[in-house]
């Protein structure tokens, strides 16, 4: 009775629910594989194998402690277990569910039919508190809570040998032809637990007054979002673990801080159930009334000023750079990226969800690609979003020491120019050293036309739509994905804006 225990985004061993109750079977084949058509998809980048490396190094580490070490193959997922089961005698797999792009959906339907044509059982396991044929979200919040509160699983004791690892990481390693800038990890897998225990204690005193200011979100949000997303740490044990924090806690400031982090990692549960639901919405509007409202508009120029950190608007740029440099950008930043690029350049989600996604080493399909288009105001149930870049700029950052790092040609300047360079009197950027459109580019667009034009666009292209087909796709919006405590309340309007719920 040999099973096979195939780790894909849950590099861990503690709460595996499919290794410990694999283990519970008999002999256990640990699996990994690198399926080099995977990292040819326009939403992966190297730079995702830079953190995914060394975590697959330390989960070989883990797994040959208690025995059995890792097996790492390369090739298609269904060549390689085909052979796997064929030569270890497998009598089941086992899995943690995963909701990735549209290539792994389909990638996990193809080895759901071959291990049913070899007959081999397939057990999947919950990964996160998102549900496998969810009608709605009625009770969404419900289910929600029962799985997470329920017991973590325990860590085998010991796994008997069965073979020893296959080849070597390095020649293993997936290739891209065209690919980002290799960048120096901010931190790394070995870490997780350390960051974790270090965020509980101390950081998160300031989680919640610091996540959106530029210049100390770094060092005051959690830096769990790469743990997180390949699985390093268990959702569950998080949520366990911080709630438990929060009861012990005394201090005000530390507790509220730790209570937003335990109210987060709920959100991220409702943003990849959305995904789960809909696969779809990886490419289209999740509102499909807003289908053809930028496609035509497209402009190049804009897409690649913005994608290499050159708009000429100083906190765009320098979240733009810091992500390029690093992998990683606070929250509010990456809302600033999107909400510039899809209103006031007036760029298609698409292909700014794409760059950011190869650019975000903690990428994570079921939340990035809801969060981008509730961003992009494409979802039809949230608002729209239209942050001013310059306000932003001001208030986020105020002594530009954001800026400053990342933007070296900027550091000169005072303060009291560094949101507005292009504003300077010419002497002045002589002075300072910055001249726009030399040293630092001048706005791609002015930034109050171009959000009076986005806020045209829109209202035009919503007069224009059916309203009543429109009225009907926002509820089926709304039932679908809303996060509620309550049923959706279905209320006949005369036009959209007369349209509520009780969510």
């Amino acid at each position: 009775m040999t099973s096979l225990v195939w780790f894909k985004r849950d590099l861990r061993l503690e709460d595996h629910q499919p290794l410990w109750h694999a283990a519970r079977q008999g002999p256990v084949l640990p699996v990994y594989i690198i399926e080099p058509d995977y990292w040819q998809q326009p939403d992966v980048s190297l730079r995702h194998w830079q953190y995914l490396a060394p975590a697959l190094e330390q989960l070989n580490q883990q797994l040959s402690a208690l025995g059995q070490p890792l097996v790492i193959v390369k090739g298609a997922a269904t060549v390689m277990l085909r052979q796997l089961c064929q030569r270890y005698a497998i009598t089941g797999v086992f899995s943690h569910q995963e909701t990735g792009n549209l290539w792994t959906y389909q990638r996990d339907l193809a080895v759901g039919r071959l291990l049913k044509s070899l007959q081999i059982p397939w057990r999947q396991y919950q990964q996160f508190a998102v549900f496998r044929h969810l009608k709605n979200r009625d009770n969404w919040f419900e289910l929600t809570d029962s799985w997470l509160k329920s017991s973590l699983c325990p860590t085998p004791n010991a796994l008997p040998r069965l073979t020893t690892a296959a080849d070597h990481l390095v020649a293993l390693a997936p290739q891209r032809a065209i690919d980002l800038p290799a960048i120096r990890l901010l931190q790394q897998p070995a870490e997780a637990a350390n960051i974790f225990s270090g965020f509980l204690s101390r950081r998160s005193r300031h989680y919640r007054q610091h996540i959106s200011i530029a210049a100390k979100a770094g060092s005051s949000c959690s830096r769990l979002s790469p743990c997180i997303s390949y699985g390093q740490l268990s959702l569950r044990q998080l949520q366990q673990h911080s709630l438990l924090a929060i009861k012990q806690q005394n201090d005000g400031w530390h507790k509220q801080g730790l209570q937003a982090f335990f109210s987060r990692l709920r959100w991220h549960c409702h943003f990849i159930q959305k995904l789960e639901d809909e696969p779809a919405i990886e490419f289209f509007n999740m509102h499909r009334g807003f289908d053809g409202m930028r496609e035509t508009d497209f402009n190049p120029e804009f897409f690649n000023a913005w994608r290499m950190g050159f708009t000429g608007f100083p906190l765009i740029d320098a979240a733009m750079r810091c992500l390029l440099a690093t992998g990683w950008l606070h929250f509010r930043g990456r809302a600033m990226l999107v909400a510039f690029a899809t209103y006031h350049l007036w760029l298609h989600w698409r292909p700014v969800a794409l760059h950011l996604a190869q650019c975000f080493v903690d990428y994570e399909p079921g939340i990035h690609y809801p969060q981008i288009q509730m961003q992009a105001g494409t979802t039809g149930i949230n608002p729209n979003r239209m942050y001013n870049p310059i306000k932003q700029s001001q208030q986020k950052d105020p002594d530009g020491q954001f800026i400053r790092r990342w933007l070296p040609e900027l550091q000169r300047l005072p303060d009291s120019w560094l949101h507005t360079p292009w504003l300077m009197p010419g002497a002045l950027q002589q002075q300072y050293g910055c001249v726009i459109g030399r040293d630092y580019p001048a706005p791609v667009v002015d930034p109050e036309h171009a959000s009076q034009q986005a806020r045209a666009k829109l209202k035009s292209w919503l007069l224009s739509q059916p309203q009543n087909d429109w009225q009907q796709q926002k509820i089926a919006v709304m039932t679908r994905h809303a996060s509620r405590r309550r049923p959706v309340v279905r209320i006949e309007a005369k036009n959209r804006d007369q349209l509520s719920f009780d969510w």
